[in-house]
Parts: structure tokens; C-alpha cells; sequence
């Protein structure tokens, strides 16, 4: 039978009008460590309109069960405040504007153009290297390989196995 150990309270806080980053909200999820005596709270940053996530950072405060809520509300307000999300808010753009350009590439690529299907029989030679073994192409003076001289006037053919 699994047992839950760490039971975590999620506190979501949208981020103030004041701070320049409306539409962004802080996921503060917080639980009691008892060896530190204190609540360790992680914090996950994520835009309203977007369900993905990212991971901010994990802290120790004070509080207890009756100010803690109070005290994430300040922690988070006062991060918000003072610039600490803006470098986590301008990668998050940074990644949603890539994924939008390459949206944008894959959805304008000539590729999704209908072409015919046309099939053909091709029938190959392959040439190799009698010194060293290697493939080499038609027509090369020297194996890439090896650099031996090749000799294309007298073409020794394999026999049939």
C-alpha cells in the first residue's frame, strides 16, 4: 500500500497589476519540515492562458498554520515588487515566442503542398575502393579514404554469390 508522506497545500496567487506582468500567476506550494522547523515553499510560475509551468525555486519561511498563508501572500508580493519573477517571466516569452515561430514555420511549409506519387525502378552501381574496401563514387580520381589512385579504365565487377 503507497502512503503520502508530504502532504502539500497549493496556494495559487495571481501577480499584482502594479508589477508590469498581468496574466501571470505564482503556484505556492508549501508543507511543514519538521527538521528545520520551518515551511519549505516552491514556487511555479505559469501564464493564465497556458498550463505550462516553470519552476521558480524553493525557500524555507516562518510561519505557522495560521499565518502561513498570510506570509506566502508577502513573500510572493514582495518578489513581484521588487523585479524577482521578471527574469523567470522573459524566458518564459522567450520560449513561447520560439515554440510560436516554429508553430509558424510548420504550419506555412510548402511541404503540406499535395504532390503525385511517382514510382520508378532504380537500378544502381555501387563502386569501392580496391585497395581499402571504401564506397567511393563514379568517377573519382582518388579513394577519399584511402587517397590511392583509381583506375576507372579497367573495372573489376563482382561476381554474382
Amino acid at each position: 500500500m503507497i502512503k503520502c508522506r508530504n502532504k502539500r497545500t497549493t496556494l495559487t496567487i495571481d501577480l499584482p497589476e502594479e508589477c508590469g506582468h498581468t496574466g501571470y500567476s505564482v503556484d505556492c506550494n508549501y508543507s511543514f519540515d519538521k527538521d528545520q522547523k520551518q515551511y519549505l515553499l516552491s514556487m511555479e510560475l505559469f501564464r493564465n492562458d497556458i498550463s505550462d509551468k516553470q519552476t521558480i525555486d524553493e525557500q524555507y519561511i516562518n510561519g505557522d498554520e495560521i499565518t502561513i498563508e498570510y506570509n506566502i501572500r508577502r513573500v510572493v508580493e514582495y518578489a513581484s515588487m521588487s523585479g524577482y519573477f521578471d527574469k523567470y517571466i522573459e524566458k518564459y516569452e522567450y520560449t513561447y515566442k520560439c515554440f510560436d515561430k516554429g508553430n509558424e514555420f510548420f504550419e506555412n511549409d510548402s511541404s503540406k503542398q499535395l504532390y503525385p506519387v511517382r514510382e520508378c525502378d532504380v537500378i544502381r552501381k555501387a563502386y569501392y575502393c580496391s585497395k581499402c574496401g571504401a564506397y567511393i563514387e563514379e568517377n573519382q580520381n582518388c579513394c577519399p579514404h584511402c587517397n590511392a589512385e583509381l583506375e576507372w579504365n579497367s573495372i573489376e565487377k563482382e561476381s554474382d554469390v
